[in-house]
């Protein structure tokens, strides 16, 4: 308890306790007067005891309305402090949601606008969200609570233009004050940082005047943790970006080989058929489902002929790592068809091997 607090409650304790006293002692003295004949005399006749019951009652009245009073004040410390604990627990609770959000959620912009909708209806009469774009070094708005325009209507801020801009070039809390025709507007602008680095601004607006000490903990507490969130869900759209692009692309070359001109065959580094496309079934007179995740050396060689030539010259890349060519022919429609085949390895980035394949390319 500090000093302050001291001089402010000790003086009530002190006056209660002396108050009590008193009309202890009081008492004693009038019920001693009523009832002992040597103070009865002492202390007058009739008129004396009767102003000695009078007494007596407005001690009793005083003392009761002392006690109605304060407990009064008691009652108001208690609801007062019941609503402190009530408010803590609400900031708690959107701290809780808005982690659990962000544990949850990639999605950036819905985690902002979640994280309005928890944290302004107990702070702020208004909030926006700005997010750093680094390649024009301004700051865009991404969410809005309390605003009567869109996100394409709020202007966007140079780092160091503004309340946000300045909190966003000095990396520390900026806040003012406006009046406006209805009442004093107060300010907040929070950088959301991730370590050192600040990625956004929260920025608030209060039309109360100035915000308590417990709201501004409860908005810092959010720019925390939409700082680290922004983060991940940042790494989460790269990543599910790059796993779409190499989806697509994969999508393109198992479309461009099967729709191929040529027979192509793949083979992992472990023998296994991968690959086996349109042609290469007419070439082997095989169908794919009845080959892939095989052993290559194994089903080729039980069709003779050619399978024993490709499983030669599979064996020769993986023990020289070096391609091998033969030709070879087939019938089409009552026609000969003269066929190249050319076996050759697989790299990694490594230049580890990885498998081989084969083209079968009309001559």
């Amino acid at each position: 308890m500090d000093e302050s607090t001291k001089s402010k409650s000790s003086p009530v304790g002190v006056f209660s306790i002396a108050l009590l006293v008193l009309m202890l002692l009081a008492t004693a003295f009038l019920i001693l007067v009523q009832n002992v004949d040597q103070f009865s005399q002492y202390f007058g006749g009739t008129l004396a005891k009767i102003a000695t019951d009078v007494a007596l009652v407005a001690f009793v009245a005083i003392f009761a309305g002392y006690i109605f009073v304060r407990a009064g004040q008691y009652h108001k410390k208690l609801e007062m402090m019941l609503e402190k604990v009530q408010k803590s627990n609400m900031r708690l609770q959107v701290l809780n949601e808005i982690q659990s959000s962000a544990n949850v959620d990639m999605d950036a912009d819905r985690l902002l606008r979640e994280s309005l909708d928890s944290a302004m209806p107990l702070t702020s009469s208004m909030g926006t969200i700005y997010l750093l774009d680094e390649s024009s070094s301004k700051l865009k708005a991404r969410a809005s609570y309390g605003m009567d325009i869109g996100l394409d209507k709020i202007p966007e801020y140079d780092v160091g233009e503004g309340i946000a801009g300045k909190a966003a070039a000095y990396a520390e809390t900026i806040e003012d004050q406006s009046a406006t025709q209805d009442a004093v507007m107060a300010r907040i602008a929070i950088p959301i940082k991730a370590g050192n680095k600040v990625s956004g601004v929260l920025m608030a607006a209060t039309r109360k005047g100035s915000y308590s000490e417990e709201e501004k903990t409860l908005l810092h507490a959010v720019s925390e943790v939409l700082g680290n969130s922004l983060v991940n869900a940042r790494l989460y759209d790269i990543t599910r970006r790059a796993l779409d692009n190499s989806r697509r692309t994969q999508n393109y070359l198992e479309s461009f080989i099967l729709e191929a001109k040529m027979g192509v065959l793949v083979v992992d580094a472990n023998g296994m058929v991968l690959i086996a496309n349109r042609e290469a079934e007419r070439y082997l007179n095989l169908q794919a489902r009845d080959i892939l995740g095989k052993d290559a050396f194994e089903t080729l060689n039980s069709i003779g002929g050619r399978g024993n030539l490709l499983t030669q010259a599979f064996k020769s890349c993986f023990a020289n790592h070096l391609g091998a060519q033969f030709a070879d022919s087939m019938n089409d429609n009552h026609e000969t068809i003269v066929l190249t085949v050319n076996v050759f390895p697989l790299f990694d980035g490594k230049q580890e091997l990885i498998g081989a394949a084969a083209t079968v390319i009309k001559a």
